[in-house]
Formats: structure tokens, sequence, C-alpha cells
């Protein structure tokens, strides 16, 4: 839009109440995920007219956007699901009540007849005009089960049809629809990118009351993605899409009263933070600073949390005499076979100072990080084979070791874990300004992965923290190597007083974390 018309347009969206062919007259019957009202936009509340809608919406606009230019987006149901004189009359009707610079018209790809397609070429003659088109999905069995009432050709056909009419199309997909996969996404997004839409319109599936889709749920519940399975799916599916098409929408919105599930717990500018900065740590590249430390090693300097990743005395020092030490795990080796979690993997000094302890028994690593473009960097800097080896595949493979690095949120991917471990190194970095992975309910899925005779080691050691492991039902202790302090924690109970973290959903940003004080909230 900021090419084409060099300034910002707001949507305006209108609900026609023309009604849907998928629905009877007395608005019975439609798509099995949609509400009897058509999705109609929040912003235009209880207005009945259209002037008075687009009234509205123009100045919750102005009010929350500081809007200045608009285009009209005809939105509920289906925008050509009428006589095309009808059409022709409204259209005109509304264009008139306000400057628009566009028009965007939500519509079903079978609801395009031939005279309706050449009134739309002539309207783009005097606006510009782009259609939303409702696809949803290219699975015929889906189609079929949620009741649209038209197959994937049609779909097909009718994005052909506006394209050599030199209209724009954005297409709108669902993702989550009752017994869909990534497959079915993925082919999905494969066939429109190919098709030539000019954008995407991905919404995630809520199950709405009053709909067909609702008691179905109700009879028996199926799955419906939480944001971080969202997240995924989407991350996935953002990277087929050619950049030269915009994505003008990855979520949707109902009203907390009609929306059954999901319950997200992540807000919607939450959400797009989290995708944006998700990306940028899997598939960007890191370029930090980098500095030597007391004991040769070299660290990085975040921009964003003005910190080095470790402490003066340097990283292999940390390594070696906190982790390692601390956690026993070279006798550890010594006994039996050992499985770690390195949560916080961040340049790998921990996981590549463990592999390094000369024993007969193997190591098997889980590292966790949502950091995946500075294990990169750090591959360069210190000319790790294992690094870049990790940073392509994801794994690493030898005689003695094996580690597996999973990307992601921790709050998230500790969660997928099935397997108990005999040690978990616990490095946050940042303590004061990042304590996502301090939290109560977070040392509680720790609790569950550790095996009854093993060690948790965090590098840090506030007693914030040792609240909330005592919570989580740990006990701890601080331990010492020189001007290091860090936390050692193992199972049972002890009774620690003071605030701690607590993320009660495990999707709180880092710069909403509030202290919580014990003696309150017990």
């Amino acid at each position: 839009m900021l090419k084409r018309f060099k300034k910002v347009l707001y949507s305006i969206p209108v609900d026609l109440d023309f009604g849907c062919p998928n629905r009877n007259e007395n608005g019975e019957g439609g798509c099995s995920f949609c509400p009897s009202h058509g999705a109609r936009a929040v912003q235009i509340g209880s207005a009945k007219s259209v002037e008075e809608q687009i009234k509205k919406a123009v100045e919750f606009a102005k009010k929350r956007y500081k809007a200045s230019n608009f285009m009209l987006y005809l939105q509920a149901y289906t925008a050509t699901f009428s006589s095309l004189k009808k059409q022709k009359e409204t259209y005109s009707h509304l264009l008139r009540q306000y400057n628009f610079d566009a028009i965007s018209i939500g519509t079903r790809p079978d609801c395009l007849s031939e005279g309706v397609l050449e009134y739309l070429s002539e309207l783009n003659k005097e606006i510009d005009v782009s259609i939303d088109l409702g696809v949803q999905t290219l699975n015929d069995k889906t189609l079929l089960k949620i009741n649209r009432g038209h197959d994937s050709k049609c779909s097909i056909e009718a994005i052909k049809k506006l394209k050599q009419r030199g209209l724009s199309i954005y297409a709108h997909l669902i993702i989550g629809l009752p017994g869909e996969s990534r497959r079915d996404w993925e082919q999905s997004v494969k066939i429109l990118v190919l098709l030539g839409v000019d954008g995407f319109k991905i919404h995630n599936l809520h199950v709405i009351k009053n709909t067909p889709l609702y008691e179905q749920y109700k009879k028996k519940p199926f799955r419906v993605l939480s944001e971080y399975e969202y997240a995924e799916e989407l991350i996935y599916l953002l990277r087929l899409i050619p950049k030269n098409i915009p994505i003008l929408r990855f979520s949707t919105d109902t009203p907390k009263e009609e929306l059954v599930a999901p319950i997200w717990h992540m807000q919607k500018g939450q959400f797009k933070e989290y995708i944006d900065e998700s990306l940028e740590y899997r598939f960007g590249e890191s370029n930090l600073k980098s500095y030597k430390l007391a004991d040769k090693s070299i660290t990085l300097f975040d921009k964003k949390y003005k910190d080095y990743y470790h402490p003066k005395s340097g990283a292999i020092n940390q390594a070696r005499r906190v982790f390692l030490e601390k956690s026993n795990l070279q006798k550890r080796l010594e006994v039996k076979d050992v499985e770690l979690l390195d949560i916080g993997f961040g340049m790998g000094y921990n996981s590549l100072e463990a592999m390094k302890l000369k024993r007969k028994n193997h190591l098997s690593i889980t590292a966790l990080d949502k950091n995946r473009a500075i294990i990169e960097q750090s591959a360069n800097l210190l000319k790790s084979s294992i690094l870049k080896e990790i940073y392509e595949k994801n794994c690493f493979k030898d005689e003695k070791n094996s580690l597996e690095f999973i990307v992601g949120d921790a709050r998230y991917t500790a969660r997928l874990l099935k397997k108990k471990f005999d040690v978990i190194f616990l490095n946050p970095f940042y303590r004061d300004k990042s304590p996502s992975l301090l939290s109560v309910e977070f040392f509680q899925i720790l609790h569950n992965l550790l095996k009854d005779d093993g060690v948790l080691i965090i590098s840090t050691y506030l007693n914030a923290i040792r609240v909330g492991l005592s919570r989580a039902g740990f006990k701890s202790e601080i331990i010492e190597v020189d001007e290091l302090r860090a936390i050692r924690a193992k199972k049972g109970l002890e009774k620690a007083e003071g605030r701690f973290y607590s993320d009660p959903y495990l999707v709180t940003r880092d710069k909403f974390f509030k202290f919580i004080n014990d003696k309150i909230s017990s």
C-alpha cells in the first residue's frame, strides 16, 4: 500500500448484510466455523446502517491509530452475494460516504459470476479494487466436512479469472481446521503462491459459540493450537511465501464472550513480537560485538539487553568450575551414561566443555535456545566444527557424545521433552532483564524433567530464584567459585520466603514480568 499510494491506508469494515449462499434465508447453515453475524468487525459495534458503520469505524481508526487515509473493506459475509444491480448501487453509495483511496471486497470463490467479474474490472479503473477471497483450505475432504459449499477447483478457477482481469487477490487461509496437518497447510500455501495471489491473510482457527463447529467441539473436543503451536506452524509457512507477497494478517480476533477455544494468553501485539523475534533469531544473522575474557575465551555483547553473555572471569572458567564441577558431571559419567539438558545453549560453551570430559560412558545432551543465529557466529569465532554442524543440522554425534539442538522458547520446548535428565544446566544470561526462564512455573517443568537423584545448576543467585525453586519442590544452595555465584538445586522440600517470579501461562514477555510476594500469595 505504501508503494502504491505513498501513504498508510486503514481499513474501514462494513457489513452489508448481503448474506451468504451457504446459509438459509433464516441464517441457518453456513460454514461450520462461521458465527451467525459472519465475523462482523468489532470496531463497527452495534451500528445498524452502513452510514453509521462507516462513521463509527472512521472515528475508531482516527482515535486509535491517528489515521487520515482509508480503504473501504466489505468484510462480513459475502459482498458479491446479491444482484449485480444491487451491488453497483450499494458500492456507489458507500464510496460517496467518504473519500476512500481503495476498496477491498470480501467474497467467496463461488460468488464471482462473469457479470460480477466484469463489473469489478470496470470499478478497478475508477478506484483501486482488491478481493479478499475466502479460500480457507484447498483440501476437498476438509471443505466438505466444514460445509464450505464449494471445492478446491472452484477457488483455483476464481483466482485465475480474477488475475485475468487484473484484480488484486488476498487469499484467506485457516490454520488448524480439524483433521488437517502441516502437510495440508503447506500444500494450500504452495498452490496459492503458484497461482500468483497478491497477499495472504492467515487465520488461526477459532471455535466460536453457536456455530456447528462449537457443537462438534462440545461432543468431541479436537486439538486446537496454542500460541506456541500456532507460531511454529506459522513460522514454517511464512518461509514458503516469496518476499514479494505480503502477509496482511496472521492472527484473528473473536470477542471473549464468544470464543470457546483456543484461549490464548499472549496479546495480539505480543504474539507479533514473538513471531518477529523468532524469525530473527532462527533465520537472521548474528553480528554482535565480540570481546576476550580473562581466561582467553570469547564472549558477545548483546545490544538488546546491554550486557555480556559471560562473566569477566571467562566463559570456559564458568562452564568448567560452575556447571561441570558443581554438577559432578565427570563423576556421574564414570558410573553410567548421562542425560544432560542444557537450557540457554547460547554460544555453546557449557555443552562443548562437557563433551571434552574423558570417560568411558556416553553423554547425551538436549540443548534448548531460541537463538539459533548466534550459533553460527560462535562457530566462526571459536573455529568450532561441532558448532558449525549443530547450526547446519541441529544435531551432533561422535563416539562418546550426542547432542540435539531444539530451537524455540524453552518454556514451550521443555514441555515437549519426553525423557528425564541426570543434570540440568540453566543459563538465562540476564537474570534481571530476562526472567522468563526463572519463574516458579518454569521451575515446576524442570522439577518434572529431573531424575530423583539429579541436579540443577542455575547461573544466578537471586533470592527470588531460591524462593521460586522452593515453591516448585526443590531445595537449593548458593555455590561460589571465586567471584562467581550460582545456585545448585535438587529435589526436596525447603521453605524459603520472599518475592519470586511468576508466569502462570508461560508466555509473559520479559518487560512485563513482575515479582510476587510469597507471603501475600500464600
